[in-house]
């Protein structure tokens, strides 16, 4: 139940980061993903998750810090890509995403990528735009990647009794 928790919140976050970019302009269509990226993240996304819970509670982390410096720069229209080049992810952030089989300078960015392509497949076009290499990829992997993006159902007091 916490795992879950924890996932929803952090794929939350995400979406919301990446909800708030994309009211403001669309991703440049450069191809992020690889092949062992979304394969690293089908694995080892529960480890991913409960590493970055931590970092995100962190009230004056460096690491949280940054998230929220990305999360401004995105409110201000900045490209994701442009912002990462001059701002890499801290040595920490970046060891995780190539634990989880993510590039560790762009393993946001292609959180980023796969959870739109996802959400691009299951609801329409989404205001971004994903190079036709990455939606490929993440077509081939879409039922396992779906199941990991999907929300999790929350029991209200109705649904109790």
């Amino acid at each position: 139940m916490i795992k879950n928790s924890i996932a929803v919140g952090i794929m939350f976050f995400v979406l919301s980061i990446t909800g708030l970019y994309a009211q403001k302009q669309p991703l440049k269509a450069e191809p992020y993903l690889t092949e062992a990226a979304v394969k690293g993240l089908i694995k080892n996304h529960e480890k991913l998750l409960e590493s970055l819970n931590p970092i995100l509670d962190g009230e004056d982390s460096k690491e949280r810090q940054w998230f929220e410096s990305f999360q401004a720069a995105l409110e201000k229209d900045t490209n994701p890509a442009d912002f990462l080049k001059k701002n890499p992810a801290p040595k920490k952030l970046q060891t995780l995403f190539q634990k989880c089989g993510l590039d560790g300078k762009t393993g946001l960015l292609q959180i980023m990528v796969i959870a739109y392509a996802v959400l691009n497949s299951e609801y329409g076009a989404l205001p971004i735009e994903i190079h036709p290499d990455d939606l490929k990829l993440v077509q081939k992997y879409h039922a396992k990647l779906s199941e990991l993006l999907k929300p999790i159902p929350v029991e209200t007091e109705t649904d109790s009794e």
